[in-house]
């Protein structure tokens, strides 16, 4: 029950975490908060709507202003939850009745329910049954957690042999003579348990999993729904007929989409009130109990297990890597390899992970974060980078299977075991010296602010008529801030382009407010120069005043051109209405390519403004 929101949206991620590409970890970290930062520093520009199914967009984010107290919240919540009580007792005295009235409709004697969460929420289950349950489900998600698919489909079937034997069956476990209801499909979602619809036909893309795990995202991205919609929009992926052709096989089929039973009004009744009843509760103290040392014991095992070498992690690496024959490399020979992709040999990306040195090439354009990151990164060493997001053990295998060119040399290896046991001590200095650092900062912010506030105050109190204004006198202030805005804009522009990660983000920033505040300093510079006295030209040749004149206003033309042109990049990339508004998927594309025609418009113009009109305007 993971809820995470992003920039203004509220999602229900509950089901993505099994597909995400960085792991579930990541999005747990943020459940129940608000992770707009985080994922606008990874994920500039994407919209995550188009990776989520459309029922996981909640809704807005609300204003915290506008919710009630606490004790008025919990007077309200305690009245519903007898309420609800109360309507579920006589419902289920009614159907009781009825069941008493009509045995011969097979429902007395045996519990049903739509699935084993469900199952674990009801109070009056049998406790030795509860625990049994709660053991396979705990078992299974671990499972999943380390993407051991085959062991994950073992427990269900112990799940499903134990609730057999209970006498407690599914719901959507019905009779397939008459075709599988999507409902029924809808139940299977999972890696361990992935049913897809197509066309009017149900597949079991369970066992294909197990066996290509490199297309999981695509596949489950539809699982437990119908992906006709989809057909052909991607030749040769999940789902297409080429795909078909070639993954497809007889057994998986499992029938035909039959239409949806009828369902009894009161029975969905009562379960919308002990679905509204779980969530007024919240879990039980038993829950509580059991999910606090479960996190106590994965907390301890991760840091277990962070202390050990990769090999120590993943016994299955030291396989790969006996009996090979490395080459040795130098950092400074690693450092050379920074590509590009594709040109001539002995210049491909390598980058260094736990001493051992990779080529990159592989697995450029099917990296899930994408090229640049693995780019940015070449011809260093990003174990650390590496190690913040989970790689589990298969894509470590894939990568030494088919990455690995050589290791580092043994006098310039990295011990990975210490930096990890010395990280706390170092993590604590490092935290005291940024809070230094911020400090320091805050201080020179503040000295800053005061100086212009006295010069302000300065020039205030010797100030002069607007019609008194010269060129040479009343403006050269306001020349000395477009200057240093100038310089300014140009610099944080080449620092950006030359940085990487946060330091990159912060010249952009730098950049983007220079830019704003020339746009408004050239507002004011035109209100005061039309207000103020002209001075006679200077003397010279007419020609020279000439090219004087015209290189002013072409000036003017690109210190407009400049701002509006970053802002038009700014509005089409984040603000302008897209598919999200409108409900067409066009706008999306028409926003991104004018988003991309505005920075090119901003680059070539700010490439002139640099090297041809300012070097002439200044000479």
């Amino acid at each position: 029950d993971c809820w995470v929101a992003l920039n203004g949206k509220v999602y229900d991620l509950t089901e993505f975490m099994d597909r995400h590409p960085g792991g579930p970890t990541t999005i747990l970290s943020w459940a129940g908060k608000d992770a707009s930062k985080m994922f606008n520093d990874i994920h500039k520009g994407i919209k995550i709507d188009q990776y989520l199914r459309p029922e996981a967009s909640l809704g807005d984010l609300g204003v915290d202003e506008s919710l009630m107290s606490d004790s008025f919240w919990h007077t309200l919540r305690k009245a519903r939850i007898q309420e609800v009580k109360e309507e579920l007792h006589r419902l289920r005295q009614a159907v009781t009745m009825d069941g008493d009235a009509h045995p011969a409709s097979g429902k007395v004697g045996r519990r049903q329910s739509t699935s084993i969460s469900k199952l674990l929420q009801e109070k009056n289950l049998d406790p030795d049954l509860r625990a049994s349950l709660q053991s396979l489900e705990t078992q299974k998600r671990v499972a999943l957690d380390v993407e051991d698919f085959a062991r994950a489909q073992e427990i269900k079937i112990r799940a499903d042999a134990l609730l057999a034997e209970a006498q407690v069956s599914m719901v959507s476990k019905q009779d397939r003579s008459g075709g599988i209801p999507l409902s029924e499909v809808a139940h299977h979602n999972k890696p361990h348990d992935c049913w897809v619809a197509l066309y009017g036909q149900v597949y079991d893309l369970t066992d294909f999993l197990l066996h290509h795990p490199e297309q999981r995202n695509a596949v489950l991205a539809w699982a437990g729904r119908d992906a006709s919609p989809m057909w052909n929009k991607i030749p040769g992926r999940f789902p297409s007929s080429t795909w078909m052709d070639y993954f497809m096989r007889p057994e998986a089929r499992m029938g035909e989409v039959g239409k949806e039973p009828q369902a009894d009004p009161r029975e969905e009744e009562i379960q919308q009130l002990q679905d509204e009843l779980r969530r007024l509760e919240g879990p039980s103290e038993d829950d509580i109990q059991a999910a606090k040392v479960g996190a106590t014991r994965a907390v301890s095992a991760v840091a277990e297990a962070s202390k050990l070498s990769e090999e120590a992690r993943f016994p299955r690496l030291q396989q790969i890597i006996a009996g090979k024959k490395q080459q040795f490399f130098t950092r400074a020979e690693v450092a050379k390899q920074k590509g590009p992709p594709g040109g001539p040999p002995g210049t491909e990306p390598y980058i260094i992970l736990h001493n051992r040195v990779y080529d990159l090439t592989p697995l450029l354009q099917n990296h899930p974060g994408g090229d640049g990151v693995l780019l940015s990164r070449a011809g260093t060493d990003a174990t650390k980078d590496f190690e913040l997001f989970e790689h589990s053990e298969k894509s470590r295998v894939k990568r030494d299977q088919e990455m690995l060119v050589g290791e580092i040399v043994p006098g310039e290896r990295v011990d990975w075991t210490a930096e990890v046991t010395t990280g706390g001590v170092e993590s604590t200095m490092k935290k005291a010296n940024s809070e230094v650092a911020r400090y320091l900062r805050y201080k020179a912010t503040d000295a800053l602010v005061a100086m212009v506030a006295l010069y302000v105050h300065w020039s205030f109190q010797k100030r002069k008529p607007l019609s008194k204004l010269t060129y040479s006198r009343g403006l050269r202030h306001l020349h000395l801030i477009m200057a240093v805005g100038i310089f300014g804009a140009l610099g944080s522009a080449h620092a950006a382009s030359r940085a990487e990660g946060p330091a990159k983000k912060r010249y952009l920033s730098i950049h983007k407010q220079t830019g704003v505040a020339m746009l408004l300093a050239l507002a004011v510079r035109v209100y005061l120069r039309m207000r103020s006295g002209i001075p006679p030209r200077f003397p010279g040749h007419p020609a020279m005043k000439f090219i004087e004149t015209q290189s002013l206003r072409l000036f003017y033309v690109l210190l407009l051109a400049l701002p509006v042109s970053g802002m038009a990049n700014e509005y089409f990339l984040k603000w302008a209405p897209g598919e999200e508004r409108t409900g067409n998927k066009k706008d999306d594309e028409r926003n991104a390519a004018l988003a991309k025609q505005a920075l090119a418009v901003h680059t070539r113009v700010g490439k002139f403004f640099e090297f041809v009109w300012l070097p002439f305007h200044l000479g």
